[in-house]
This record gives C-alpha cells, structure tokens and sequence, in this order.
C-alpha cells in the first residue's frame, strides 16, 4: 500500500469516527436537547464540514418536523369545550 493510500484510509477512518461521534448527538441537537455549548459548536463545526452528516441531519429534522404535524390529535370542538367546563367549575 502506498504513503497516499495509507493516509486517505486513515483520514477516512477518522472521518467515519467523528461521523459517528457527531451522529451519536444529532437526536438531542436537532431536538433542542443537547445542553453542552463545546459539544454544540463541535457538532455545527462538524455539520458545515461534512456533507454527508448535514444531509442526513436535514433529514432528521424534516422526519421530526412531519411526525409533529401528523402526530397532533384532533380534539373535538365538544369534548375541549366540555373540558374547559369542568376546570373552569373546579
């Protein structure tokens, strides 16, 4: 194996672990979860960097952004007014 070779496999296996350790935090960040300041810049620096990680981030958030729209349920006018009473004369 050539010096090139050996080095853009190492440089891609460094990439896949910071892909992965970047990864292992995308759930809390795009849910506003993730509280560490240092671990957020980390993560932006990594998601402006890497393309691959931005893409599936981006996906991430437009699943999330369709399960909230889909998962409201629909209350009926009757039931909320009813609901309303009972905590109202409470």
């Amino acid at each position: 194996m050539t010096k090139k070779a050996k080095d853009r496999d190492e440089l891609h296996d460094a990439l896949d672990s910071d892909c992965l350790e970047a990864f292992d935090h995308v759930y809390a960040y795009i849910n506003n979860e993730l509280k560490d300041e240092e671990a957020i810049k980390q993560l932006e620096h990594h998601l402006r960097h890497c393309k691959s990680c931005f893409s599936r981030a981006q996906m991430e958030r437009k699943i999330n952004e369709r399960l909230k729209k889909t998962s409201k349920p629909k209350v009926p006018k009757t039931l909320r007014k009813r609901v309303k009473n009972l905590i109202d004369n409470y």
